[in-house]
């Protein structure tokens, strides 16, 4: 079997944040089932360089794969390489900043869609660079905002005024507290190593998607926001309470009990909605069975020849 190379262009149009959102929801139900199991995040330092790897397994479907990448200088740069575990070879390596882009921002989309009580209609937006962009288009083919606040000093008017004419809502760079105040929804996306906001401001029912770091001494988040929360949700327990630095920093990190990570969520052990209202956290650190479920859908819409325009709709697509 040849193993095929999909470049970063090729996977830009070969996914959606529909079909993202999709596969993803498959891919953490088969690990609450046991059959998809996680590869932890290692990172290696040396001269100011880091090398850091990810993967998993997702036997359901009879793939595994790792995903690499260097950090120089602060900038990434990602390939995953997919094995087919029924001949036990290589099927295919793709460049991964796309396809990191559209899984990060799904995730998201997919704990709102489930976590977040019908009729959201404010969206905070911290952070309007590529990734931050990207969360705007997933969660607006989502919900149907009536406002959306960016906070973002370089934030681009003109993309705004693009989000505004494809969605109807309101649009609008604010400061942080004008975007967080009666925010449903609030998202952090940013490479920010202090805290963003003041969660005092936030509404008592708000959802907060914390997505711009992955590090433990760094942290978008703060202290008030995190002793607020009714509820934490982590992508997986294991990887998550020791990479989030809104959990390793906070002082009352203790509180184990408000901690629920999406195998429980897709397990049954904890339900999706609260009977309480209350302030509900998503932290995504990023892990690699997202990357691999995501590579994989890539992958079999290659070998189907498959068209972004013939099967889906692209009319968000100018919000990135």
């Amino acid at each position: 079997m040849t193993m095929l190379h999909i470049s970063d262009a090729q996977v830009a149009e070969l996914l959606d944040f529909r079909g993202v959102t999709e596969v993803l929801a498959q891919a953490f139900q088969d690990l609450a089932d046991g059959r998809a199991a996680v590869h932890p995040r290692q990172r290696t330092d040396c001269a100011g360089i880091k090398l850091s790897s990810m993967g998993a397994i997702w036997a359901a479907r009879n793939v595994a794969g790792l995903k690499v990448y260097p950090t120089v200088a602060g900038q990434f740069s990602f390939s995953i390489i997919l094995f087919d575990l029924e001949t036990n070879t290589p099927m295919a390596v793709l460049d991964g900043n796309e396809l990191t882009r559209f899984r990060t921002a799904a995730i998201t989309t997919l704990v709102a869609s489930r976590a977040v009580a019908p009729g959201a209609r404010k969206l905070a937006l911290f952070g309007a660079g590529l990734q931050g962009r990207s969360q705007a288009q997933s969660l607006c083919e989502r919900f149907r905002f009536e406002e959306i606040c960016v906070v973002d000093p370089l934030a681009n008017p003109a993309w705004c005024k693009r989000v505004e004419q494809a969605t109807g809502a309101r649009v609008r760079i604010t400061a942080a507290d004008e975007a967080v105040l009666d925010a449903d929804i609030v998202v952090t996306a940013t490479r920010s190593a202090e805290p963003v906001f003041d969660g005092g401001w936030l509404a008592p029912g708000a959802f907060v998607a914390a997505i711009g770091t992955s590090t433990p001494k760094v942290r978008e988040l703060d202290d008030t926001t995190m002793s607020r929360a009714e509820r934490i949700i982590v992508e997986w327990k294991p990887q998550s309470l020791v990479e989030a630095g809104e959990i390793v920093l906070w002082n009352e990190r203790h509180q184990a009990g408000r901690y629920v990570d999406l195998p429980q969520l897709f397990g049954g052990e904890a339900p999706w909605h609260l009977d309480r209202r209350g302030i509900t956290v998503f932290k995504s650190v990023g892990v690699g069975l997202a990357d691999v479920a995501t590579a994989q859908l890539v992958l079999s819409r290659a070998r189907e020849g498959w068209l972004l325009t013939d099967h889906a709709d692209t009319s968000m697509g100018a919000l990135t």
